[in-house]
């Protein structure tokens, strides 16, 4: 469906800049939506999604040896109405820099063509799912992928995030950091509002594993996945550690005794 949605975007911007370049149409309101319509739409759509923060089932995927969150509708349209805005974008700069165009007028079609082309970039960055595997979870991005080992993460962590936010946030042992050394961090930002499933759900389920590790090898059966849906519903999830601050230091996962409280955010 994704990559659907993803060609159809391309293939209308390529099209739609396509005849904007060819055709110039003496009715100006029908010409004003032949060169600059899909660039508004998309602008429009974009704008909208700021807003939407979707809360997905309560359940996952089931891949080989994983349970997966998949992506949202909400990432796939935003990508591809950034890919209309770019494309008719850097249409109609080619389209006034053919009819002779003034700098303003080039500016002006660049200015949105860069924007799309940066908000593009760095929605691509963020890592479009999420995986829970028998050794860990692991968070595929585009550039590189991080796994952190189900012992890497601090028991009562991640905390159900708010659902404007939609940012889990784990707190990693020492022994087990997932950055260079410079970049040192005790907490991993997992974004998740772009995966199709709800928060609090996800949440609980990584601190389910967290706790019973007997239950790790099973990840994948779709079994497990009708087990681990029936215990949270019944309120087996583990409880989230107590409010407090973010540690500076978080110790080895293996010591909760020793490692102070986390933060709720």
């Amino acid at each position: 469906m994704h990559q659907r949605w993803l060609l159809g975007a391309v293939t209308v911007g390529v099209v739609w800049g396509a005849a904007a370049i060819a055709f110039d149409i003496p009715v100006w309101i029908l010409d004003f939506l032949l060169h600059l319509g899909p660039l508004l739409a998309g602008v429009v759509v974009t704008v909208a999604l700021v807003g939407w923060r979707p809360a997905g089932p309560a359940t996952f995927d089931v891949q080989a040896d994983s349970f997966v969150a998949p992506t949202n509708r909400r990432r796939t349209i935003e990508v591809s109405a950034l890919l209309v805005v770019l494309i008719s974008a850097t249409a109609l700069g080619i389209d006034w820099i053919a009819s002779d165009g003034g700098a303003v007028d080039v500016a002006l079609s660049a200015l949105p063509a860069l924007l799309a082309a940066a908000l593009l970039l760095h929605s691509l960055l963020i890592p479009p799912t999420v995986e829970l595997r028998p050794e860990g979870l692991r968070i595929p991005g585009r550039l590189h992928r991080v796994d952190v080992p189900w012992e890497a993460i601090r028991p009562g962590t991640p905390w159900a995030p708010r659902l404007r936010t939609q940012k889990l946030e784990l707190l990693i042992g020492t022994g087990y950091l997932v950055r260079p050394p410079r970049e040192r961090r005790p907490r991993l930002d997992v974004p998740i509002d772009v995966l199709d499933i709800h928060p609090w759900f996800l949440a609980d389920a990584i601190r389910y594993y967290v706790a019973h590790p007997e239950h790790r090898a099973a990840i994948g059966r779709p079994a497990e996945l009708e087990r681990l849906s029936r215990r949270l519903r019944d309120g087996g999830a583990p409880p989230a550690l107590p409010p407090g601050r973010t540690p500076t230091i978080v110790r080895q996962a293996t010591a909760p005794d020793e490692s102070p409280a986390g933060h709720r955010r």
